[in-house]
C-alpha cells in the first residue's frame, strides 16, 4: 500500500514501464528539470512520439527517490573535503549530531549556500523551479579534478561512508533524509492565485498531462502544416467525381499506390489519338463528323479489301496452286520434249520440236490462215503451194515434212504443255494482279498516320505490306516456294479502326441520351482526367507522402492521450491526500499560530483531468487562500505541509532546511523554531540560517523550556569566511552566539597560544595586535556575561518577558554592578591606550589574565547564586 511519496515514486517508475517512449523520457526530463520542460524539450520529445527508434532516456530508479518503508534511520555525521565546488575552502569538516537539531550559522557569502547544494544534491532534493541551483567550479581558478565531497552517515546503528560526485548517483540511503524549500514545497500558488496542495508525484503526473497536450499541440501543427501544402489542384481537384481519376484523388490516402498513379497519367500513344478523336467528334456537327467518320470507313474497308486480296493471293492455297502448276507443267513440258526429241532424229537441222521452233511454227500457222492461205488449213502441202516460210514451192519432201510437223504438234503431249503452261501463267497472272504497289499504299499510309491520327496502325500495316509483297515476290520467282512466313493481316488492327469508325459514326448520329452516346462521353471524361492527372502527377505523388506523413502523426497522437496518466494520479490522490494526513496538516497549522486563520485541505476542480486539493480558508472558502495570506503565512503553510508528510510517513530520517524563516515575522519566526525543536527530539533536525535572531530563538527553543525532559540537544556551527576564501567550518557557535563562559575559555586559550608572541619582542607590533583584539574580546565577553545574567527574564533577540525567572534577579548585587563597572572599564581604558595613536602601550599578558580572572570569578559567582533561586 503506497503511504509516503517516494513509495508513489517508485510506483510511478513501475507505471511508466508500459508507457509510451516519449512519456517515460518526458518523465525523466521533468523530474531532473524541476518539472519544466523548455520548448526544446517538447520538439525533441513530438520526434520521439513520432519515432520511438530516435535517441531517448527513460526515468529510472536513480531518477526517484530512494526513500522506501522499513528502510534504516538515516542521520547524516558530516560532510567533509569538498573539493571544487564554488570557492569553498578545502580539507573542512562539517559535523550534526545524530538526533537533536544542528544549527549552522553563516553570514552572507560565507560558504553556506554551496554546502547546502552539496546536500540537495547529495539526498535528491527537489529542484527549484525557475531557479539555477547548478554547483559551479570556482570561477576564479582553474578546477584540479571533479567536483567531489565525502559524506559520513549513521544508517540504523551503523556508521557508513559514502562519497559524492557531480552527475553521478550518490548512495540511495542518502535520499532518505528530506530538505525542506519552500519553493519547493507540495503547497504553492496556482497561476489563479489559488493556495494548492500537490504532492510531489501528483505534481509530477500533472504536468506530464500539461506536457501531452504540448506535444499534441506541437504535431496538430506539424498535421497543420503539412495540410497547408497540399496544392490546390489536390485540395479542389478539376475531376470529375466518377471518373477512375477522380475517384483516386477523392480516396487518396497514405495507402494509395504510387503505380496506380503512374499508370493513370501516363496516356499511351494510342489513348492520346483517342482522345483527340473524341475532342474532334464532339466539337463539331455530329451529322457532318458521322459523314466524314463512314468516308474514312469506306477508303478503309476498299484497302482493307485490297490487302485481303494480296494476302491470299500470297496465302499457303494459293502458293500451293502456283507449285502445282509450275510442277504440272514441268512434267507436261518433259513429255513433249521427248516428243520432240524423236520428231527431231528425223529431221536435218536439230532444235525441231523445241520452244523456238515452235514459235516459228505458230507464226507460220498465223500467216497461211490469215495471209497466204485463208481459206484452206494449216499446213498448205498441195503440190501447187509454196512454203509458208521460204516462198519456194512444196517438193514431195517438204510437203510430207509440213505435214509431220503439224502432226508433231497437233499431238496431245504438245497441247498439255501448251494447256499447261496457260495454267501457270494464269495463276501467277493472279497473283500479280493482287500487288499492292507502294506508291499507292504511301497515301493510304499518309492518310491513316495524318488524317485520322493511327500512326501506329499506319506502321503495322507498311510492315504487313512489306511481308506479302516479300512473299509474292519470293512465290513467283521460286514458283510457289518461299521461306518468308505468311503474316496474319487481321492482327494488325485494321478491322477494329473500321468497326470503331462506324460505332463513332452510329454514336454521334444516335440519341443524346443513348447508351452508346454515353459511353464515348464516359470514355472522353476517363481520358481527359488522366490528361489533366499528367500534368499534376508529381503532386498528387507527393500528396501521398504527406498523407503518409498525417497518418503517422495521428498514429503518434494517440499516444498524447491523458487517460491513463489521470487515472494514475487519482490512484496516488487517494493514497496520498488521506484523512490522517489533513488532520495533521490542521494540527501542523495552529502549531505554527497563523493569527487565527482556519485552514483545511479540500478536494478541488480537476485540471486536466488530474485531481486537485487547496489549500482552503474554512470560513471563506470562496476566497482564493493565495490572495489572503501573507508571503510569511504562505510559507508556514508550507512548511505545515511539509511536516504533515513527515508525520504521517513514519520515517524517522533526518530532515534539511535551508532558510526556513525567511520573510517571517518573530512571531512565526518562535513559532517554527519552537516546532522544529520539537521535531528534533525525535530525529536530526539540520537548519542552515544566516539569521542571528532565529539562531537564538531556535537554541533557546531547544534549551529554555520549563520541563527539562522536553529539551532538544542543540549543536551550533559556524561557517564563514578567511582571506576571502569562503567555506571554513567551525564546529562551534559562532561569537555572536557563544555565552560568556564559551568566550573566555577561547580567550584564554588564544592567551596562552600568543604569549610567545610577548617573550619575543614585548613592544613589537604582532604583540599590540593581539593584546588589543583579546582586551576588545574580553570587554564583549563583559556585555555577554551581563546578557546571561538577565537571561532568566529577558533573552537576546526575544520579546518574551519569562516573569517566572524575575526572581534569579535578585541575586546580582550591586557590588556585583560596580565589579562589573570596574572591569569593563578597565578593559576600555587599556583598550584606549593599546589603540593610542603616538604611543600605544600594549597590556602584559599577566595583565589580561588577571582581568579574566575576574570576569571569570564574576560569572561564576553569579551564576552560582542564580542557581539556588527556584
Amino acid at each position: 500500500m503506497i503511504q509516503t511519496e517516494a513509495e508513489a515514486m517508485r510506483e510511478i517508475l513501475e507505471w511508466s514501464s508500459d508507457r509510451p517512449v516519449w512519456q517515460r523520457d518526458a518523465l525523466r526530463r521533468l523530474v531532473s528539470q524541476d518539472g519544466t520542460l523548455a520548448d526544446d524539450d517538447i520538439e525533441e520529445l513530438a520526434a520521439i512520439c513520432k519515432d520511438p527508434s530516435l535517441s531517448h532516456q527513460s526515468l529510472t530508479a536513480a531518477d526517484v527517490t530512494a526513500q522506501k518503508a522499513g528502510a534504516p534511520t538515516i542521520a547524516l555525521k558530516s560532510l567533509r573535503n569538498v573539493q571544487n565546488v564554488n570557492a569553498l575552502a578545502e580539507n573542512q569538516s562539517l559535523t550534526f549530531i545524530p538526533k537533536g537539531v544542528t544549527i549552522l550559522y553563516g553570514d552572507n557569502g560565507a560558504g553556506k549556500s554551496g554546502y547546502v547544494r552539496i546536500l540537495k544534491n547529495a539526498c535528491r532534493a527537489r529542484k527549484v523551479k525557475g531557479k539555477d541551483d547548478s554547483i559551479l567550479y570556482n570561477i576564479y581558478e582553474t578546477p584540479n579534478g571533479p567536483q567531489r565531497a565525502e559524506l559520513e552517515f549513521h544508517s540504523g546503528g551503523q556508521s557508513q561512508k559514502a562519497e559524492w560526485t557531480i552527475g553521478a548517483a550518490s548512495d540511495p540511503l542518502l535520499s532518505e533524509v528530506s530538505v525542506f524549500d519552500s519553493r519547493t514545497a507540495n503547497v504553492h500558488v496556482e497561476e489563479t492565485n489559488d493556495l494548492a496542495y500537490t504532492p510531489y508525484p501528483m505534481n509530477l503526473l500533472e504536468r506530464l498531462v500539461v506536457a501531452c497536450k504540448a506535444v499534441k499541440d506541437t504535431l496538430d501543427g506539424e498535421v497543420s502544416t503539412i495540410k497547408s501544402q497540399t496544392p490546390q489542384s489536390i485540395s479542389s481537384p478539376k475531376f470529375s467525381p466518377v471518373s477512375q481519376v477522380g475517384q483516386l484523388i477523392n480516396g487518396l490516402g497514405e495507402d494509395t499506390k504510387k503505380e496506380a498513379v503512374e499508370t493513370l497519367a501516363n496516356l499511351s500513344e494510342k489513348d492520346k489519338q483517342r482522345l483527340a478523336e473524341l475532342n474532334s467528334d464532339f466539337s463539331q456537327d455530329p451529322k457532318a463528323t458521322a459523314r466524314r467518320l463512314r468516308a474514312q470507313k469506306a477508303r478503309l474497308q476498299t484497302f482493307q479489301d485490297k490487302l485481303r486480296a494480296l494476302s491470299e493471293a500470297v496465302s499457303e492455297a494459293s502458293a500451293e496452286r502456283l507449285k502445282a502448276s509450275a510442277s504440272d507443267l514441268d512434267s507436261k513440258s518433259e513429255a513433249a520434249s521427248l516428243a520432240s526429241q524423236n520428231l527431231s532424229r528425223e529431221e536435218p537441222l536439230d532444235g525441231v520440236g523445241s520452244k523456238s521452233w515452235r514459235i516459228l511454227w505458230e507464226a507460220a500457222r498465223a500467216y497461211s490462215i490469215e495471209e497466204a492461205f485463208p481459206e484452206q488449213n494449216f499446213p498448205v502441202s498441195s503440190p501447187d503451194a509454196n512454203c509458208v516460210l521460204c516462198q519456194q514451192e512444196l517438193g514431195q519432201d517438204a510437203a510430207a515434212r509440213l505435214d509431220r510437223f503439224e502432226a508433231f504438234v497437233q499431238d496431245r503431249t504438245q497441247k498439255d504443255e501448251d494447256t499447261a503452261r496457260q495454267a501457270l501463267h494464269d495463276v501467277r497472272s493472279k497473283i500479280v494482279r493482287s500487288k499492292i504497289l507502294m506508291a499507292d499504299f504511301s497515301n493510304e499510309r499518309r492518310f491513316l498516320a495524318d488524317e485520322m491520327g493511327k500512326s501506329e496502325l499506319a506502321s503495322a500495316l507498311r510492315l504487313l505490306v512489306l511481308k506479302l509483297s516479300w512473299r509474292m515476290r519470293a512465290l513467283l520467282r521460286n514458283n510457289g516456294e518461299t521461306d518468308h512466313e505468311l503474316p496474319e493481316f487481321t492482327q494488325v488492327g485494321l478491322q477494329g479502326a473500321i468497326d470503331a469508325l462506324e460505332k463513332r459514326a452510329l454514336a454521334l448520329l444516335s440519341d443524346e441520351e443513348s447508351e452508346e452516346r454515353k459511353a464515348l462521353r464516359s470514355e472522353l471524361l476517363e481520358l481527359h482526367d488522366r490528361q489533366l492527372l499528367g500534368g499534376v502527377k508529381d503532386d498528387v505523388v507527393a500528396e501521398i507522402g504527406r498523407r503518409k506523413a498525417v497518418s503517422n502523426i495521428e498514429d503518434a497522437l494517440k499516444d498524447t492521450r491523458p487517460n491513463a496518466i489521470t487515472q494514475k494520479n487519482t490512484a496516488l490522490s487517494e493514497a496520498l491526500i488521506t484523512d490522517r494526513l489533513r488532520g495533521r496538516f490542521s494540527k501542523e497549522i495552529d502549531n505554527l499560530h497563523l493569527a487565527g486563520l482556519e485552514i483545511e485541505l479540500e478536494q478541488a476542480r480537476s485540471q486536466h483531468g488530474v485531481s486537485r486539493f487547496r489549500v482552503s480558508l474554512i470560513e471563506s472558502k470562496s476566497d482564493n487562500a493565495g490572495d489572503i495570506l501573507s508571503e510569511g503565512e504562505y510559507r508556514c503553510v508550507a512548511l505545515a505541509g511539509f511536516m504533515a508528510e513527515l508525520a504521517t510517513n513514519d520515517s524517522g530520517s533526518g530532515i534539511i532546511f535551508d532558510d526556513p524563516v525567511s520573510s517571517l515575522d518573530h512571531l512565526h519566526r518562535e513559532a517554527i523554531a519552537t516546532r522544529l525543536a520539537e521535531e528534533g527530539r525525535n530525529r536530526q533536525v539540520i537548519v542552515f540560517t544566516h539569521d542571528l535572531p532565529f539562531l537564538y530563538m531556535l537554541r533557546n527553543a531547544c534549551r529554555q523550556v520549563e520541563d527539562p525532559s522536553l529539551k532538544t540537544e542543540v549543536a551550533l556551527r559556524h561557517i564563514q569566511k578567511r582571506n576571502k576564501t569562503p567555506g571554513h567550518c567551525r564546529n562551534e557557535a559562532p561569537d555572536k552566539a557563544q555565552d560568556a563562559s564559551s568566550r573566555l575559555t577561547k580567550i584564554r586559550n588564544h592567551l596562552s597560544k600568543c604569549q610567545i608572541q610577548y617573550e619575543n619582542d614585548p613592544d613589537g607590533i604582532d604583540w599590540l595586535i593581539t593584546a588589543r583584539g583579546l582586551i576588545d574580546s574580553l570587554r564583549q565577553t563583559w556585555e555577554t556575561a551581563v546578557e546571561d545574567a538577565v537571561s532568566p527574564v529577558l533573552r537576546t533577540f526575544s520579546s518574551k518577558v519569562n516573569t517566572k525567572g524575575f526572581a534569579k534577579l535578585s541575586a546580582i548585587t550591586e557590588l556585583d554592578a560596580l565589579a562589573m563597572r570596574q572591569h569593563y572599564g578597565q578593559c576600555s581604558e587599556l583598550l584606549h591606550k593599546a589603540s593610542d595613536s603616538i604611543n600605544p602601550a600594549a597590556p602584559t599578558p599577566e595583565i589580561i589574565e588577571q582581568e579574566l580572572a575576574a570576569l571569570e570569578t564574576w560569572l561564576s559567582t553569579v551564576t552560582e547564586r542564580q542557581k539556588k533561586i527556584k
